[in-house]
């Protein structure tokens, strides 16, 4: 939908509205004193009442005084400030809205001498041209809770003559998980669609024969071209539209996760990000198959589905029904970089598939991730992926954008606050909405904050990795980086004034810093098999930071997030790895961080004896384990088994006890052996990282001499966290005396 932007006000705001005419003014209160009445329909819905409640309430924060609410039928004083129906021109607006459009949230704010009128398409369009009034008059909601609201104290209000006339960018702009009334008034809402699965539910086990094969096994993704498949889902859209026929777009996706199989439907396009057939024409036959039947009763239907995966990629061969939806959702493709950085070919791949689909007559919507999936505590930020990105998105047709957040507002809210305006006006000034926002929320602190957001921002955008998985972060937050920001951090904390709401707003990046600074200590003291060490850091961020973090409001950890990747994943390592090295426990060897490695893609390395002690190791080339991920390492999309090789003596003073070989993190699974004798297994882990594996090898160990220890990793899939192999580190471990 066409943006459209008409104004004649002077006040100055950001996204467009600039100050080259000053023009009249009508005052709302003068000198504290209330001189404009607000009115309401006769019988208001419930968002007019709240966009009523919403202004007096602001004007009065403002000004201290209280705007009185009436009906129209009520005498008013001389300013009258009209909600919705109650405007005289309320039907004549809407008609002047209906020319660019009749998006629910449209609206016109029109202001004169003595009238104010606030009319949206809807009612919503209403409460949102109050947001936009609000706005006008310096209010600014930067973050959920009063801690982030920044409201001018003015004795006197006034409102300048003008016409204005708005229209959303996208009709739909969502952020999950972020908090009422924060949402609604940074203008969310609108259109959504899509979803995981076709309407119903079977399962494999009972129904085999409607579901596919990958690998020789029984997958749970459905077989398109079984004739009970399309009949099933086909009643599940009827059944849809029947119980709502103003349904726009059905979901009729595939169910998360892989298994997709080999379908006579594929066109045999490779897709490069998982090494197998993209399976899009499968599933784009199949929706035109659906919507052949549908059209018949509901011509005007669409279908939605979640473009990714192994179903991202534009059909090669299918010609799509206009009216299918893909909704873009990236997720398995690189997350720290923007789309215009040329540095990134993963996201430059997103550009082309996106202009693929374009190129096939096909509108889209995105379905985003603002927040670190591999660790969504981590200081990061978004700024750059924002306002890159979600124009781009705009002028490529997309319809709608619904993003997935996990906040954690000491690092999230200049990009959250950015993505919604954005998500209004794709076309805003960037750099002047940036510039308000640390000016007003930061105050004195604006500059060092800016300062710490930028070098944040810049050692991302510079970063030389592609996967986003928390193995990378030491390498992009390095000391000199955590330096320069905890530099930036300081002078901004020196330069507020103690107990002022600009040093609470400082405090909230802090808290979310010092989670860094624990998290890599922790990372680094776990490599180092130091696991003391590593605990303190855990207990600090568990005990100390993470409850301020979660009692703050906004939460500036994600309360599903912020603590459950330590618990989940590091906890289980650092206190595996405490037990073995205290109560008469003691390493043995430290295995290294560089093993030798070989590539097995067809997975004969077991019957050609690749565990075998005396083979010859010259094409073996080295790989680092915990230092540097696969990714990093020339091994991105490497998706098959591997193995791993290195030499360690054992003293002879651990002759007669329990040795085990115990590896900190691997991905997915692991088989190992020493000097050819095949380790029985004690401990699976949680690939990729979460439970340590580990394996018996007292009977296989030679004391005083060479011991070969080989390892074997399977990796089929591409992983959030991890990127494949050996995650983390590894030793031989010997458990007490007492305990043979």
């Amino acid at each position: 939908m066409k943006h459209l932007l008409i104004t004649t006000i002077a006040a100055v705001l950001v996204g467009g509205r600039g100050a080259e005419n000053a023009g009249k003014t009508v005052q709302l209160v003068e000198g504290g004193s209330a001189r404009a009445s607000i009115i309401l329909p006769g019988e208001p819905n419930e968002l007019e009442k709240l966009a009523a409640d919403e202004l007096a309430e602001h004007i009065e924060k403002i000004s201290g005084a209280r705007l009185p609410i009436i009906t129209e039928k009520q005498p008013a004083k001389a300013i009258k400030i009209h909600i919705g129906r109650a405007a005289p021109d309320a039907g004549a607006s809407k008609q002047r809205i209906r020319v660019d459009g009749n998006d629910p949230a449209s609206f016109r704010l029109l202001v004169t001498d003595h009238n104010v009128q606030l009319v949206g398409f809807s009612p919503q369009g209403s409460l949102i041209a109050v947001y936009e009034l609000l706005e006008q008059l310096g209010v600014r909601w930067f973050v959920p809770g009063e801690i982030g609201i920044v409201i001018p104290k003015t004795g006197t209000v006034a409102v300048h003559h003008q016409d204005t006339i708005q229209h959303p960018g996208f009709r739909g702009r969502i952020l999950t998980d972020v908090p009422n009334p924060w949402s609604r008034r940074v203008r969310m809402g609108g259109f959504n669609a899509g979803g995981h699965g076709p309407g119903w539910r079977s399962h494999p086990d009972k129904e085999p024969e409607l579901y596919m094969t990958e690998d020789g096994r029984r997958t749970g993704k459905l077989n398109l071209s079984h004739p009970e498949v399309f009949r099933r889902t086909m009643q599940a859209c009827l059944e849809e539209l029947e119980n709502d026929p103003s349904t726009e777009y059905v979901s009729v996706g595939p169910y998360d996760g892989h298994g997709f199989g080999v379908h006579p439907w594929d066109a045999h396009d490779m897709d490069p990000l998982h090494g197998r057939v993209s399976v899009t024409d499968r599933y784009v036959k199949f929706f035109n198959l659906l919507l052949a039947e549908l059209h018949k009763q509901y011509p005007n239907v669409g279908l939605a589905f979640y473009c990714y995966s192994q179903h991202m990629r534009a059909p090669v061969r299918e010609k799509p029904d206009t009216k299918i939806l893909p909704i873009l959702a990236p997720i398995d493709v690189c997350r720290i970089h923007a789309i215009d950085n040329p540095f990134c070919w993963e996201r430059q791949y997103i550009r082309q598939i996106v202009e693929d689909w374009k190129a096939l007559g096909v509108r889209m919507m995105y379905r985003g991730y603002l927040f670190h999936l591999a660790d969504a505590g981590i200081p990061f930020s978004m700024i750059r992926q924002v306002r890159a990105e979600y124009p781009y998105y705009h002028r490529m047709g997309m319809i709608a954008c619904r993003v997935e957040c996990k906040p954690a507002w000491a690092y999230h809210g200049p990009s959250l606050y950015l993505a919604a305006r954005i998500m209004w006006n794709p076309s805003l000034n960037v750099d002047a909405l940036l510039d308000d926002y640390f000016t007003k929320f930061y105050g004195p602190a604006a500059e060092p904050m800016r300062s710490h957001f930028d070098r944040l921002e810049r050692a991302f955008r510079e970063a030389d990795y592609h996967t986003g998985n928390v193995f990378d972060i030491p390498h992009i937050l390095t000391p000199r980086v955590m330096l320069e920001m905890e530099s930036s951090l300081q002078t901004a904390e020196r330069t507020v004034p103690d107990e002022s709401i600009f040093a609470r707003r400082v405090h909230m990046t802090r808290v979310g810093f010092d989670f860094g600074v624990e998290h890599l200590k922790m990372m680094s003291a776990v490599n180092s098999l130091d696991f003391s060490n590593a605990r303190e850091h855990r207990d600090k961020i568990l005990d100390k930071i993470v409850p301020e973090a979660f009692e703050h409001e906004p939460v500036l950890l994600s309360r599903r997030y912020g603590s459950a990747f330590i618990r989940r994943f590091w906890n289980t390592t650092v206190q595996s790895g405490y037990e073995r090295i205290t109560n008469g426990n003691e390493i043995v060897a430290k295995l290294p961080d560089e093993w030798l490695f070989m590539l097995d893609p067809f997975d004969g390395g077991e019957a050609l004896g690749l565990w075998k002690p005396g083979i010859g190791a010259g094409s073996w080339r080295p790989l680092k384990t915990w230092s540097q991920s696969w990714s990093n390492q020339g091994l991105r999309y490497y998706k098959a088994p591997a193995w791993y090789r290195t030499t360690t003596t054992v003293d002879g003073r651990f002759r007669g006890r329990l040795i085990r070989l115990w590896l900190g993190g691997v991905d997915e699974s692991a088989k190992a052996w020493i000097n050819g004798r095949e380790l029985k297994l004690l401990e699976s882990g949680l690939a990729p990282i979460g439970r340590p594996w580990e394996f018996d090898a007292t009977s296989a160990i030679r004391f005083g001499q060479p011991n070969q220890i080989v390892v074997k990793i399977s990796n089929r899939q591409l992983s959030e966290l991890g990127t494949g192999g050996i995650t983390g580190p590894a030793m031989l471990w010997a458990a007490g005396r007492e305990k043979l």
